[in-house]
């Protein structure tokens, strides 16, 4: 298929549709994936702290280099790996799992590292950085994995975890529950997250891609209702590697493009507050943690209060930003006092990619004020100074209040 022939098929299913028109924009770009930063595998939270815990405490682990074949012999310096592997697969007999040496360093320790849960060493011991290529040679868990392992409850949990997701998956992870909670009925098909919301955060025809815009496109997708499926057949037949000449950036593939989002959909099932229906392919909103019910308010109405109370309007180059995100919880009725007006800020759309961005800004979660100035630091020195008008938009009066209440929730 041409590209001529693609852009005539995928917007004529409805020429009036702006989603469509988007689609046909990011598929020809180089970035048309979006977020995909974990490896595809099924794995659950019992999975990865079984790998985490038998890793050295406060030691480096040397493990294999390249392929592992029937007739691989181990060296003396290898063996602590092998006696690893074996503590690991004993435990992962209790859930029905097993793994083998090279799809733990080629897929769950590339996953961990994305993460943040390890760090992996060149032979020399010298850090390798996330996503650059490399001669790993050894592995050692972070402070965050050990936090992860000994987490003393489910919220705990929660939020080491939800620290993970959030660095890995670009900041999205408060965003997705964001888009959820303004959907009606209330899930994230595989399509909807492939389609738009892995885009999030990036531009589109000179504006940045806001959680507002692409409520409106899965909105405008949705109401395609049966025919939605032709769009899928139509973007799949185009976005076949044997129809690009050229390398990986050059080409299209539809089936590896599912997968990265199938991938996304699992790891944020692995969290408490999401569920993955793996029959119908969505992501949905649990109704309870721990037998308690735990339920939001609907977006639009915390957005209602936000603008009662700062008397501002709306403006869609500006997006809503949960200064504490819902994974910092410590309990139900912490989770509760996060969803409520006085824990948002109204920031630019470029502000809130530098929160999901930057792993410093992103732990940025306390509020104070410099005059008219917004200031969230991350308590340990580092600071996001939002420019009262430029970059955030709020009413000068409530300055205390809000204060207040951040240092409750803190």
């Amino acid at each position: 298929m041409t590209q001529e022939k693609f852009k005539e098929k995928l917007i004529g299913i409805n020429p009036a549709l702006d989603c469509l028109r988007f689609l046909y924009d990011r598929i020809l770009r180089e970035d048309y994936r979006g977020t995909h930063k974990l490896q595809h595998y099924r794995w659950d939270l019992d999975y990865i702290k079984i790998v985490l815990k038998h890793l050295p405490k406060n030691d480096f682990l040397l493990h294999t280099q390249g392929d592992i074949y029937d007739d691989y012999m181990y060296s003396d310096d290898e063996r602590d790996f092998c006696e690893y592997l074996k503590k690991v697969n004993k435990d992962l007999l209790t859930i029905n799992k097993s793994i083998t040496d090279m799809v733990m360093r080629k897929i769950i320790f590339v996953n961990l590292q994305r993460m943040g849960f390890i760090d992996r060493y060149d032979a020399g011991k010298k850090l390798c950085q996330i996503g650059r290529k490399s001669q790993y040679k050894y592995v050692k868990i972070t402070q965050r994995g050990l936090d992860f392992v000994n987490a003393r409850d489910i919220f705990e949990e929660q939020k080491n975890l939800g620290i993970a997701l959030d660095f890995v998956f670009d900041g999205v992870v408060q965003d997705v529950l964001d888009i959820l909670n303004a959907l009606e009925p209330q899930y994230i098909s595989v399509s909807e997250m492939m389609f738009f919301v892995t885009y999030l955060g990036r531009e589109y025809q000179g504006n940045i891609l806001t959680k507002d815009l692409i409520v409106e496109f899965i909105n405008e997708f949705r109401s395609l209702k049966a025919r939605a499926k032709v769009v899928e057949e139509v973007i799949s037949e185009f976005c076949l590697p044997q129809n690009f000449k050229g390398n990986k950036t050059d080409k299209r593939d539809f089936h590896n493009w599912k997968n990265e989002t199938q991938s996304m959909f699992n790891s944020l099932n692995l969290m408490s507050l999401f569920e993955y229906d793996n029959t119908k392919q969505r992501l949905v909103l649990k109704a309870s943690i721990n037998g308690e019910e735990i339920r939001f308010k609907r977006s639009n109405l915390i957005k209602q209060e936000y603008f009662k109370w700062h008397e501002v309007s709306k403006d869609v180059r500006f997006e809503l930003h949960h200064i504490v995100p819902f994974y910092y919880a410590k309990d139900i009725d912490a989770l509760k006092a996060i969803d409520n007006w006085q824990n948002l800020i109204y920031i630019d759309a470029n502000s809130h990619k530098v929160f999901s961005l930057d792993k410093n800004a992103k732990k940025a979660i306390r509020l104070s004020f410099k005059d008219l100035d917004a200031v969230l630091d991350n308590l340990i020195g580092d600071e996001i100074v939002l420019k009262y008008v430029d970059n955030i938009k709020y009413k000068a009066g409530l300055q205390q209040r809000l204060v207040k209440y951040n240092q409750g929730l803190l």
